[in-house]
């Protein structure tokens, strides 16, 4: 996809992955940018090209504010990244039904959704990009939660690709751990452990918009990721030291 010119709505703007895919897309000719965020302070206003917008994307709502608003204000739209998430690192314990839907809310129906409002979208060629998570993959202890919900998308999206129309460019992204403060609103706490391996978002935000314009349908930023995880999934042990390795760095939280 050529991103010049076109109409873009990102969810999750205003920090980590979403924050630098912004400032990328800004240097691109002609875009207008619906940059969507709960609170939009860290996200500049540019006139004609990025136009903050508050919402709760983990409601109905919410997402329909945000199409309602660039149907408004930029007309059709040609790109739609869903990146909003959250994590919880803890210990599962009491029943809590709304604390499990807060997290699949935003991580896993809200994309859904997205995606459905922009299959009605008029534009001749659309492309959807989800970023999903290395995490969708493996077993990070105490994020029990936050996994499921990346596995669930991961594999909403390999089924959906089966039915899709040919009009449509859907990418899906799987970052590993970023060094942004993701992982630090997980628990509360500064200086949270993050999980092996990393990478600093900017890196991650420009392979992501790389593989847009290349119409990539999976992109893994990660080159370490793309070498061990298939080992793992040879030689399954391997997956289970990487776990109970993982389990060591957040037994203060379990």
């Amino acid at each position: 996809m050529n991103i010049n010119g076109k109409h873009i709505i990102l969810t999750g703007a205003s920090a980590g992955i979403g924050y630098e895919i912004l400032k990328i897309l800004t240097t691109y000719k002609n875009v207008k940018i619906i940059a969507v965020a709960r609170h939009v302070d860290t996200i500049k206003s540019v006139e004609g090209v990025v136009f903050p917008f508050v919402a709760d994307a983990s409601t109905q709502e919410g997402v329909d504010s945000i199409f309602t608003f660039a149907r408004e204000t930029i007309g059709r739209i040609d790109l739609f990244i869903a990146n909003a998430g959250f994590a919880y690192l803890e210990k599962l314990d009491a029943p809590n039904w709304k604390h499990i839907e807060n997290i699949y809310n935003l991580n896993t129906v809200s994309p859904i959704y997205s995606l459905q409002q922009l299959i009605e979208e008029k534009a001749d060629n659309k492309a959807f990009v989800c970023i999903i998570s290395g995490a969708g993959f493996v077993s990070l202890p105490g994020y029990s939660l936050y996994c499921s919900t990346k596995a669930a998308l991961h594999h909403f999206i390999e089924t959906y690709r089966y039915e899709q129309n040919k009009n449509l460019q859907i990418t899906a992204v799987y970052p590993i751990a970023t060094h942004t403060d993701f992982f630090d609103k997980a628990t509360g706490e500064v200086d949270t452990p993050l999980p092996w391996p990393n990478q600093n978002a900017r890196t991650v935000a420009r392979k992501i918009v790389k593989g847009i314009e290349k119409g990539q349908k999976k992109i893994y930023p990660s080159l370490l990721f793309r070498i061990f995880y298939p080992i793992g999934r040879a030689f399954p042990v391997f997956l289970k030291l990487y776990s109970l390795m993982e389990k060591r760095k957040v037994r203060n939280w379990l």
